[in-house]
């Protein structure tokens, strides 16, 4: 009865820590920092050519990369985008995953981005490069009151008053229907 109970104790233990595992990998790429986008680039043919490190390599799988230019055009862009790696900053021991990062998103043309066994590079490439920076995330900050001080620099004894900005309530009208 004691080996039964040892068994079921470890058998959950192992799926415990599975689980575990499962959710220390679900953190999305760059939480809690700031995703920039740093180009919006358009390439032709050579712009592909020329940034492929290296020959055409030979036997690749289809099921993979579909064919050999989606292969070429997929390691030129990312090739590219790692000479811009690096540098995601600090923010006060603050850790972000993926910082310093640039990722690639094609957008065009059509087949490279969701048929890649149609594609050729002599249609060319358009694609964003979008860094992870470790800054979090920043919110726009508003003046609710200005201040209105003495009317002369340096005048003693002034008071110190402030005035409300015009159409105030309509904003916190606003905020309060955007927060429901």
């Amino acid at each position: 009865m004691k080996k039964i109970k040892y068994k079921k104790s470890i058998g959950l233990l192992i799926v415990a820590a599975g689980m575990a595992t499962t959710i220390a990998q679900a953190v999305p790429w760059c939480h809690k920092g700031t995703i920039v986008q740093i180009a919006d680039v358009h390439w032709g043919e050579s712009s592909i050519l020329a940034n492929y490190p290296g020959g055409v390599p030979g036997g690749l799988p289809p099921v993979i990369y579909g064919n050999v230019d989606t292969h070429i055009t997929f390691t030129s862009t990312n090739q590219y985008a790692n000479s811009f790696a690096g540098g995601g900053g600090s923010f006060g021991g603050y850790s972000v995953p993926g910082s310093g990062q640039v990722l690639v998103h094609p957008y065009a043309p059509h087949n490279y981005t969701n048929a890649p066994s149609l594609y050729s590079t002599s249609e060319g490439v358009k694609f964003k490069l979008k860094k992870c920076y470790t800054i979090p995330p920043l919110v726009e900050v508003f003046e609710l009151e200005k201040f209105v001080g003495p009317v002369l620099p340096g005048e003693p004894g002034g008071p110190v008053v402030f005035e409300p900005l015009e159409r105030i309530e309509e904003m916190r009208a606003y905020w309060e229907r955007a927060e429901r």
